[in-house]
């Protein structure tokens, strides 16, 4: 049984990957490849079965400039068409050269990036 203890502490000692889970309230959080515990990001070892920890493919899905992909989910009107903002929920009212317009918040009205379900 000593032999096998051992043997799962030189196995911790080498990196594992950390993962990304979902909690309960489906927030993402960072945990333990071994014992699945949260970790808090930059951790070199879990507190809870002291697996040295690797941040390699979490930093790799940061892009190069920093950003993440995000998704946000909302209805629309029926007769909603990408870049008519009028209908949007997201846009706004702002100042124009000739008035009052609707203002796209991603600055994207020609490119609108909203998919329909």
């Amino acid at each position: 049984m000593q032999n096998d203890d051992v043997r799962a502490q030189l196995i911790r000692a080498f990196p594992a990957e950390v993962v990304e889970a979902r909690g309960t309230r489906n927030e993402i959080y960072y945990a333990c490849p071994t014992c699945s515990r949260a970790v808090a990001q930059g951790m070199d070892k879990c507190l809870g079965c002291s697996q040295v920890l690797s941040w390699k493919n979490i930093n790799e899905m940061m892009a190069s400039n920093g950003m993440r992909k995000a998704v946000l989910e909302f209805e629309v009107a029926s007769d909603f068409t990408n870049g008519n903002c009028r209908k949007c929920p997201l846009s706004y009212i702002g100042k124009g050269d000739t008035g009052n317009v609707y203002e796209c918040p991603l600055d994207m009205r020609s490119a609108c990036p909203i998919k329909l379900c």
